[in-house]
């Protein structure tokens, strides 16, 4: 069973011990033969921001990107699946006190209320979050 994650990437700019590496994500279906001709063949440009941990990268060097798949779980979880639990819990019981519309929007602010509050703890959070870089010649 793989328990981690990995992206090959490039090492764009370098800020003391913070590393940012940009690589593509690519969706499940990018590297299909037929995806000129699909709308769901995407791929798009992402940068992280990596702790150097004493290594020496230099910009423009190939690197490997790593995270366990337990923190990605735990990623989607706030960014994905909580926000959408805090919007049906204030969205259903709203309708029954205001209607729709209002309802709706009550249920956008807590929303965002839930992303400022996520906002409020990303100190905390990137003290959990760990990405390993890996230079690509070590790998081999």
């Amino acid at each position: 069973m793989i328990n981690h994650i990995t992206h090959n990437g490039v090492v764009s700019s370098i800020d003391g011990r913070k590393v940012t590496v940009q690589f593509v994500q690519q969706s499940a279906c990018a590297g299909c033969h037929a995806k000129m001709l699909c709308s769901s063949g995407d791929a798009k440009q992402r940068s992280i921001v990596a702790d150097s941990y004493g290594q020496d990268y230099k910009v423009g060097e190939m690197v490997t990107v790593e995270v366990t798949t337990q923190l990605a779980r735990t990623a989607m979880l706030y960014a994905f699946v909580l926000p959408t639990v805090v919007a049906l819990i204030v969205l259903f019981p709203a309708i029954g006190w205001w209607g729709e519309m209002l309802a709706c929007a009550v249920s956008l602010g807590a929303l965002a209320l839930y992303y400022v509050v996520l906002y409020g703890f990303r100190q905390k959070l990137d003290r959990k979050v760990v990405f390993l870089l890996h230079k690509v010649e070590d790998i081999k």
